[in-house]
Formats: C-alpha cells, sequence, structure tokens
C-alpha cells in the first residue's frame, strides 16, 4: 500500500542509514538531491520536502552554493524550544534539577576541572544528557 509519506519516510530513512552506515558526524556532507532521488527513486520534490523538514528541526544545514550538512546537534535550540511543552509541572522541573545533581554527583572531584570538563572527559552520554537537563533547567529559572 502506497502511503501519502512514503517518499519523505524514505528519505529519513536513508539519511539515518547513512549516518550510521557511513559514520557521517556533523559538518559532514549529505548526497545532493539529484543523488537521493536516483538512489530512493523518489521525486525531487519529495527530497527537498524531506530535507527543509530535517533542517526545521535543526537536524541539516543548507548552504546555498554548497550543499546539505548535518547540524551540530549539541547546540541545537529545538529542545529549548519544545521544553515548554514537554515539561510542564513543578515535579518535572524538580525532577531534572534532581537528575542533573545525581550525574554531578557521579563523577569524581577535581578541583583542576570543571563539571563540563569532568563529565566530557569520561561519559559522552552522560555528558549529552547533562548538557540537554542543563538546557532545560536555563528554560526555567523560577524556583521548584
Amino acid at each position: 500500500m502506497n502511503t501519502p509519506h512514503k517518499g519523505f519516510n524514505n528519505v529519513l530513512e536513508e539519511i539515518d542509514r547513512m549516518i550510521k552506515k557511513d559514520g557521517l558526524k556533523s559538518g559532514d556532507k549529505l548526497p545532493s538531491e539529484r543523488h537521493l532521488s536516483d538512489l530512493l527513486n523518489i521525486s525531487r520534490s519529495s527530497i527537498r520536502e524531506a530535507l527543509r523538514a530535517l533542517e526545521i528541526l535543526g537536524v541539516i544545514e543548507t548552504r546555498r552554493g554548497e550543499g546539505t550538512f548535518l547540524s551540530d546537534m549539541d547546540n541545537n535550540q529545538f529542545f529549548e524550544l519544545i521544553s515548554g511543552y514537554l515539561i510542564t509541572s513543578r515535579a518535572q522541573k524538580g525532577e531534572i534539577k534532581d537528575f542533573i545533581h545525581m550525574i554531578e554527583q557521579s563523577i569524581p572531584q577535581d578541583d583542576s576541572k570543571t563539571i563540563e570538563e569532568r563529565l566530557n572527559n569520561r561519559n559522552t552520554i552522560m555528558y549529552r544528557v547533562w548538557r540537554l537537563l542543563k538546557h532545560y533547567e536555563a528554560t526555567y529559572k523560577e524556583e521548584v
């Protein structure tokens, strides 16, 4: 059965596959619209639609005359934009503060380094979760 978003979803799946298979990272160039169109046998307008959606989410950036590149998701503002919809209660805000505290307490003390340096050097996933939570926390300056 042909779904209305078949082309769109195929583009998203192919880009995800490329990122994983080819080890693409922030700043790497994606294939051209024409290449994706030929590869997936999907119209260029469907390719453009999917790429535009990824650009709006901050996953990719398009540089006129240069191509399409993976964005730096660590500096993506998307999470801050949606946090107001995801974290709505005082209890949730308190849980974020508690979780940040738990992460920070799990890292050995080293007065010569900031908590950010200690986390980043030790555990990349923990560091990214901590940064995300800190972004959420910065969105809510009120007392919990």
